[in-house]
């Protein structure tokens, strides 16, 4: 008897074997053969310096001068425009918002005369963000 119940186990679990073989999905076999790329959805801009300014330097008596951006061009994608003044040394003098009036003009302190150099450039502030990408610069000599 002992030999049947061995037969009837070993029967019982083939069998269970079996009927978990069938009812188990197959394995999926796949060949992929064609290539397909895709293009991005996206770009990066730079942004070009504006293309022409007018800026001029009064120089008055006492060594004071004043500098007044009359007119400049926007540069492509820009959203901000700003001038930046240096002095002779290359020193940073002055940052004006061209959006603005009082960003527009720079009047310098007694005996500051000489030349002076400029730069005017656009940037994209990012809405919503302190971001900003900046671009570059229309380079200018102011002279006395």
């Amino acid at each position: 008897m002992p030999r049947t119940r061995e037969l009837i186990r070993t029967i019982t679990a083939l069998a269970a074997v079996l009927l978990a073989m069938m009812t188990a999905p197959a394995a999926a076999l796949a060949i992929f053969t064609n290539v397909d790329r895709a293009t991005s959805e996206y770009s990066a801009a730079s942004i070009p310096a504006p293309a022409t300014a007018n800026v001029t330097m009064v120089c008055q008596n006492g060594g004071r001068v004043t500098i007044t951006v009359n007119s400049n061009s926007t540069a492509t994608y820009a959203n901000y425009h700003e001038i930046k003044i240096y002095d002779r040394s290359g020193s940073l003098e002055f940052t004006g918002d061209l959006s603005k009036s009082t960003g527009r003009t720079y009047s310098s302190g007694p005996g500051h005369a000489g030349n002076r150099t400029y730069e005017i450039r656009g940037s994209y502030k990012v809405p919503g963000t302190t971001n900003t990408w900046t671009g570059n610069p229309l380079n200018g000599v102011l002279s006395c």
